[in-house]
């Protein structure tokens, strides 16, 4: 949506540079950077952790109590 001249009532983010732009040098860029996709590696972690625990509780409280089967 473009804006038009004169109307400020609608203003998109992305017309303010601060929104959409990384405001640093190469420096800041590679320091960001270096640090890794520690975040990204934390959730995954925790959600194959969880799933883990659930599907060892299932075994656990539904198969273990049935017994052998045969």
């Amino acid at each position: 949506m473009a804006s038009v001249p004169g109307d400020e009532s609608y203003v998109s983010a992305a017309f303010h540079r601060e929104n959409v732009a990384l405001h640093g040098s190469d420096a800041d860029l590679e320091k960001i950077v270096a640090a890794g996709p520690r975040g990204a590696i934390a959730l995954a972690a925790l959600s194959v952790g969880l799933l883990v625990a659930i599907w060892l509780a299932f075994f656990v409280l539904v198969f273990l109590p049935r017994g052998a089967v045969g």
